[in-house]
């Protein structure tokens, strides 16, 4: 069980729909394994011992499940690149209602599968996997059983990226005022986006190309303008 209940989830302004539905009903979607964006989700080394047959069996014993997703990290500079639209879009806070059992993902190896022990506990086990360049979402997760599709919520903020289109903001503000009046409205500054971004690439030595030693040469400003157009290609990338 996680420590806390209080939990994230980044996502896009594109699909509003969707957006609103989680805002309005306060309630996150609980996808099936394949319909998650990790190829790898439900996927299991086997041995000499599972007969070709038994494939269908764990796929069936995985559909059992449905999964909700969210991050323990507030304000991560990746999360907001791949999950909230290069800053587009926004992040949710929310705290889980009812006894809703909590998952921290584990990024380490994951079980093998022998003929032995195809179950559902394991189906369930191999779920709270994901590999190790996923761990940067500190991600947690619920498991939905019994036909339920939904898992229920309760909202306590939104905040918006700094990229976020005003327009889509002043709409969603309005919508959340005259529904939702309890729930706080924040913005993210440009300034804590390139400062975190900062942070994220402090581990890694990079070196600028553009370092060319003129009199009015600042190392520093060229760093900051190197990160800046990392950042936007970044989020271009993931959505072009």
């Amino acid at each position: 069980m996680a420590k806390s209940k209080v939990f994230y989830k980044y996502k896009s302004l594109d699909n509003f729909e969707f957006l609103l539905d989680l805002l309005l009903r306060e309630r996150l979607y609980a996808a099936l394994h394949h319909e998650l964006n990790d190829p790898m989700e439900g996927v299991v080394k086997i041995d000499g011992t599972v007969p070709k047959g038994k494939e269908q069996e764990w796929d069936s014993m995985l559909k059992t499940f449905r999964i909700a997703c969210f991050s323990r990290d507030k304000d991560n500079t990746l999360m907001w690149a791949h999950y909230a639209d290069g800053a587009r879009g926004c992040v949710v806070e929310f705290e889980l209602l009812d006894d809703h059992k909590v998952h921290d993902i584990s990024y380490l190896k994951k079980p093998s599968l022998n003929n032995g022990n195809i179950t559902r506990d394991k189906a369930k086990e191999i779920l709270l996997y994901k590999e190790k360049p996923w761990k940067y979402e500190a991600e947690s997760r619920c498991l939905v059983e019994g036909g339920e599709v939904f898992l229920p919520i309760r909202v306590k903020s939104v905040r918006f990226g700094s990229r976020a289109e005003p327009s889509r903001v002043d709409i969603l503000k309005g919508i959340l005022s005259l529904c939702k009046p309890e729930i706080d409205i924040r913005y993210r500054s440009e300034q804590k986006m390139l400062a975190a971004f900062s942070v994220e690439m402090s581990k890694t030595r990079v070196y600028m190309q553009d370092r060319i030693r003129t009199q009015d040469y600042c190392p520093q400003c060229s760093e900051v303008r190197a990160l800046q157009k990392m950042f936007i290609n970044g989020g271009r990338n993931n959505h072009s």
